[in-house]
């Protein structure tokens, strides 16, 4: 098998002992500047956080209303920010950790791991804008084949194509164990050819076509269909709202897939590609905080090109905030009520007794006259005689 030795850092116990020769040394010196790790920590930890929130902001949106968890798209959507999630969660954050302290922090072990789920994370976001855009093609294009097919079974195929591609991708890179520590990315990257061949192939180059060749197609028949209806003047207004509608939602999914083109793809591309390490370090610093910008950014996109899901997201915020406003609110005035109960006092007779037991005492002496006065107003009957 065509196995790569790990080369890992000074903190890591491995196995295998690693004699550093001076062509070695002289590679192992060659890492990110402190500048370059310094900032790209910053902005990485940043963009990090804001990521999150968008992200759990925008699930929980979509999740808790329900006309927007019935439509198609939100649901590619849904599937998409859990993807983000992963990605910024997991594979992001011990990026950013490791521009902090300049050296892996994970570990062996959570460097491969971060290699898989960065690849099964790029390949599933890919897979998602292919399969939203061949959606996109059927809605715009050809509606008469939308309505003959399932719904339903197109989205449960379409999850289920853009988890288990990327997955099967990544076989020959865990077959063959040629995962190595890189200095100069401070990360790991795969060494396989194989498992290089199939990431540009499978996951980037294919769906990439394919998106292309759906959004060329639906902004030519849009194209084709305004200047028909300019000429024919048969422009009614449930057409010209519906057309917009689809023409605002690919415009949306358009962009948010060249800002992870813009973003991923030159990062891709170089790790693919400079295999002797002629390239500074900080380039890579770069390229990653580029594809960490362009993962993070998603939520904003979404709540600007969105109006629906723009003015959901406040209204599911708002109700948050006034919630929690009236549940403090409640709070503070039991534990008010509990303490002016506890703590005020009635002196009756030199002896200090609480409201609750003055009330008692009060009730009780109000029951005994009312006793008493019944027993006063019955009849006496005169016993003398007998």
């Amino acid at each position: 098998m065509n196995e790569v030795i790990l080369v890992t850092p000074h903190n890591w116990s491995t196995e295998a002992t690693f004699t550093p020769s001076p062509t070695n040394l002289t590679h192992h010196l060659l890492i990110p500047t402190r500048q370059a790790t310094f900032i790209g920590a910053i902005v990485a930890i940043v963009f990090i956080f804001f990521g999150l929130i968008g992200n759990l902001i925008l699930i929980t949106t979509i999740l808790s209303v329900r006309k927007l968890r019935s439509n198609i798209i939100n649901i590619f959507i849904v599937s998409l920010q859990f993807n983000d999630l992963l990605n910024i969660g997991f594979n992001q954050l011990f990026v950013g950790l490791s521009y902090a302290n300049r050296h892996w922090v994970g570990g062996p072990l959570i460097c491969k791991l971060v290699v898989y789920c960065s690849t099964i994370c790029m390949g599933c976001l890919l897979w998602h804008h292919c399969l939203i855009a061949i959606h996109r093609l059927m809605v715009v294009v050809y509606p008469n084949l939308l309505r003959r097919m399932s719904v339903k079974a197109y989205i449960i195929v379409s999850l289920v194509i853009t988890r288990v591609l990327p997955i099967l991708c990544c076989i020959p890179s865990f077959l063959t164990k040629s995962i190595a520590y890189s200095d100069r990315a401070l990360r790991c990257s795969s060494r396989n050819k194989i498992q290089i061949y199939l990431n540009i192939s499978v996951l980037i180059l294919l769906p990439n076509v394919i998106i292309i060749i759906c959004f060329v197609g639906i902004f030519v028949h849009v194209l084709s269909a305004t200047n028909t209806t300019v000429r024919t003047n048969t422009n009614t207004v449930s057409t010209s709202h519906s057309l917009r509608r689809e023409i605002r939602i690919t415009k949306m999914f358009a962009i948010l897939f060249t800002l992870f083109f813009l973003g991923y793809h030159p990062y891709g591309f170089v790790r693919a590609f400079d295999k002797r390490g002629q390239l500074h370090p900080d380039i890579y610093v770069l390229l990653t905080l580029l594809y960490c910008i362009s993962i993070c950014a998603s939520p904003l996109v979404y709540g600007i090109m969105n109006n629906q899901l723009r003015h959901e997201c406040m209204r599911v915020l708002f109700n948050c905030w006034h919630c929690q406003k009236i549940d403090d609110y409640k709070k503070y005035s039991h534990h008010r009520l509990n303490s002016s109960t506890r703590h005020s006092t009635i002196r009756n007779g030199g002896e200090i007794t609480d409201d609750h037991s003055g009330t008692t005492q009060s009730s009780r002496q109000t029951r005994i006259k009312y006793s008493k006065k019944k027993r006063s107003s019955e009849p006496t009957v005169d016993t003398s005689c007998v």
